[in-house]
């Protein structure tokens, strides 16, 4: 099967789509994604990319886990007013 298409979409690009990372400074290196960072949408190179999606699922896990260690917590001491009283 012929190959011919593959890549087309970055040959319209600058430099198809080749620059500089705006998180790791490479030089001359695929820049295709778009992430916002500090409020600002950057171009950045497949391995940032790759790292921040990392670390966001890595927060988004443990803000999990204290939000449900922080529930059960929260609760326990109204259950503990309600006899009492």
């Amino acid at each position: 099967m012929s190959k011919a298409h593959r890549g087309t979409g970055i040959r319209k690009e600058a430099n198809h789509g080749r620059g500089v990372c705006a998180i790791c400074g490479a030089t001359q290196i695929k820049t295709l994604y778009e992430q916002e960072v500090e409020g600002k949408k950057v171009k950045v190179c497949k391995f940032c990319k790759a790292n921040l999606k990392n670390k966001a699922r890595v927060e988004a896990k443990v803000a999990k886990k204290t939000a449900a260690a922080a529930a059960p917590a929260a609760e326990a001491p109204a259950a503990e007013e309600a006899p009492s009283a």
